[in-house]
């Protein structure tokens, strides 16, 4: 029996965590930094000074951060795999979600930057909590997620098929969510859904959007896809109610 049957945690890693590589027998190794109990994107000392090790053991001393806020080891041998994952896994840097709703890029917002309108560190880990079913979120599928605390974007939520944006209202934190965005080949700019949401409001907003996505796709069909298929109505149906046929009606 194979390591990964036998082993149904390595293999959930494996299948999310494990790119392929353009040379037989080595494989491209995703060191997760979205720890549900940290910010997205943190690690600490103890942790970069592991990394380093297992890129000297494991990855010709190669190590690259990526703007997904992960970590990366290029060039792993395919029969280093479960050594690899054996070390990540006990060092916190194995979670099996890259690409999923909760792989998110999140800015430091409010939290750590002076030019913030709000915070975005507790938004990204109170979706993190609301979405810990590992089942689930591959039920979803690859989705991005992307968090700024003002409009100079270091989040990147413009091109995240989910945007999301703090504004200040009235010295008031709010969050305005966007759908559609995308980065790669087919670029494009997520389109606001409506009126903002508060902080407490945040994750069930998400799950909303993520209710209207499983009623609406077809077979094999990704989030982004659905979106640019159905246009937004569905969505903002699903999140605002009976406000968006209102909305609609007005707007006819």
């Amino acid at each position: 029996m194979s390591q990964r049957a036998a082993n149904p945690a390595f293999a959930a890693w494996t299948r999310r965590n494990v790119l392929a590589h353009k040379v037989p027998g080595y494989a491209v190794v995703v060191l997760s930094l979205k720890n549900p109990s940290r910010a997205p994107g943190d690690v600490t000392a103890e942790q970069l000074d592991l990394v380093a090790d297992w890129a000297d053991a494991h990855s010709f001393g190669e190590v690259r951060a990526t703007h997904e806020q992960n970590l990366v080891l290029a060039d792993v041998r395919q029969s280093e795999l479960f050594a690899v994952w054996e070390k990540a896994r006990a060092a916190g840097l194995a979670t099996p979600t890259f690409g999923l709703l909760t792989d998110l890029i999140c800015c430091p917002g409010g939290d750590f930057c002076a030019l913030a309108n709000a915070k975005s560190i507790p938004i990204a880990n109170a979706i993190q909590a609301r979405f810990d079913d590992l089942d689930y979120l591959y039920d979803i599928g690859d989705i991005e997620l992307n968090i700024s605390g003002c409009m100079n974007s270091c989040g990147h939520h413009h091109v995240g098929h989910i945007g999301i944006l703090g504004v200040d209202k009235n010295g008031e934190e709010w969050y305005q969510v966007s759908l559609g965005g995308s980065q790669g080949n087919r670029a494009s700019i997520g389109k606001v859904i409506g009126r903002s949401f508060a902080a407490a409001e945040m994750p069930g907003v998400i799950a909303k959007i993520i209710d209207v996505y499983l009623a609406q796709r077809q077979a094999g069909e990704r989030f982004i896809e659905t979106v640019r298929r159905t246009g937004l109505d569905p969505f903002k149906l699903g999140v605002y109610g009976d406000d968006a046929v209102k909305e609609r009606k007005q707007n006819a």
